[in-house]
């Protein structure tokens, strides 16, 4: 009687609680995916939501996720509530057969009394062994799912995977680099982002990019910091394929700003730390000289709590433009070989734009790195060594910026036209 309440307990109403939960489960985990994405969206997007009178739609989003799942969980607890009662039922009668099948013995006397005291407590305390597997079972649908959705995500290939047997960077890394015939693509059947572009990057120099959206700009920057591979030509740094160093070495010598930098939901000082990981906290002397070259220091000491402020997710207590001048001054502070701004200005008003761009460039010379300054905007160019202008992943000219602008050409109309 034991061994068969046992594989009752144990296997069958398992079994069948599994079987029942399966799909409910699953429709659980898309419900709660559902909610939390239309709960972030409002939340996130809400200023947004407001100013185009969307709030109330997306409210009514949310509270018909929170109603889904609402209906799905009760589902789930009558599952469980299933489960319990079921094993609580083989529990008892599973008990109740055992005691009378006891007491039959005792009363033929082929049984003593304290063994059959014995019995009966050891009957229950083995069915608590068994107890959860209902309950767990009815959650496997759920697992299932959520485990999906996750491995999903880890099962991503990489953009950019190490290479096998890295090449050794040069100590210190260089600080120039040339790019031959670069070739990018972001599908098998997208058309050329990149259609073989060639431009170099002396060490010291200052190098623009230049060119209207959709140039294949942000393309080229993606590959220079390491978060694209290049699908033909080669990009030289010391002697070697970028693709060639390690990942991070690579990003030792080649730093900067990307077009959309991240800003984590921490405090000033803590974002600006991010590009010293490896220094122990030595005081804020170099957090200060960073954001005093990104024109950030002032607003920062006006702030109650200056660096110890928190930015909020996503960095929404700051304005656009400081977040642009707080992943500026984080650039900066990891000093790398070669600097990659991109569009690193577009959130600032001209007389600061102007101010942040030359404090960089001054930081630059002092420092010793390269400058490549990726942007659709013309002002400051005259400060650049060398022009490179893009249109449709292909360079159309290049020069000096004197040179260029008294060649007919795109550089000399864009000109005019900004007159």
């Amino acid at each position: 009687m034991l061994a068969a309440g046992l594989l009752l307990t144990g296997l069958a109403v398992p079994l069948v609680a599994a079987r029942l939960g399966r799909a409910p489960g699953e429709r659980q985990a898309e419900a709660r995916g559902r909610l939390s994405t239309s709960l972030v969206d409002a939340l996130h997007g809400a200023p947004d939501l407001v100013a185009y009178g969307a709030m109330d739609r997306a409210v009514h989003r949310v509270e018909e996720a929170d109603a889904e799942l609402t209906r799905l969980a009760r589902r789930d607890a009558g599952l469980l509530g299933f489960g319990a009662g079921a094993t609580a039922l083989v529990t008892g009668l599973t008990v109740w057969a055992s005691l009378l099948l006891g007491v039959a013995a005792v009363d033929d006397g082929s049984l003593h009394p304290v063994p059959l005291a014995v019995l009966v407590l050891t009957t229950l305390a083995a069915f608590e062994i068994v107890q959860p597997l209902p309950a767990v079972a009815a959650r496997l649908g759920a697992l299932r799912a959520g485990g999906a959705r996750l491995f999903d995500v880890l099962d991503t290939p990489a953009m950019v995977e190490p290479p096998a047997e890295p090449a050794a960077l040069p100590d210190p890394p260089p600080a120039g680099l040339r790019v031959r015939g670069l070739k990018v693509r972001y599908g098998p059947q997208e058309p050329w982002a990149l259609r073989g572009i060639d431009l170099e990057v002396p060490a010291g120099a200052k190098v623009a990019v230049l060119g209207p959206s959709g140039a294949g700009k942000s393309t080229l920057a993606e590959v220079l910091l390491r978060f694209r591979n290049p699908d033909a030509g080669v990009v030289e740094l010391g002697g070697g394929d970028l693709v060639g160093y390690d990942r991070d070495d690579a990003r030792r010598a080649i730093g900067g700003v990307p077009q959309d930098p991240h800003v984590f939901a921490s405090t000033l000082r803590e974002n600006l730390r991010l590009a010293l990981p490896d220094e122990d906290d030595g005081g804020d002397d170099r957090l200060w000289q960073a954001l005093e070259r990104a024109r950030l220091a002032d607003e920062v000491r006006a702030m109650p709590h200056g660096l110890d402020t928190e930015v909020g997710v996503h960095g929404t207590r700051l304005s656009g433009g400081m977040r642009s001048r707080l992943a500026m001054a984080r650039a900066v502070l990891a000093a790398p070989r070669i600097l990659v701004l991109d569009e690193p200005t577009a959130h600032l008003d001209p007389d600061t734009r102007d101010a942040v761009m030359a404090d960089v460039l001054d930081a630059a010379d002092a420092e010793g790195f390269s400058t490549l300054l990726i942007t659709h905007d013309l002002a400051g160019l005259e400060r650049m060594d060398r022009i490179y202008v893009l249109s449709e992943g292909r360079v159309l000219q290049q020069g000096a910026p004197q040179e260029l602008a008294d060649r007919a050409g795109w550089y000399r109309d864009a000109l005019r036209l900004g007159r």
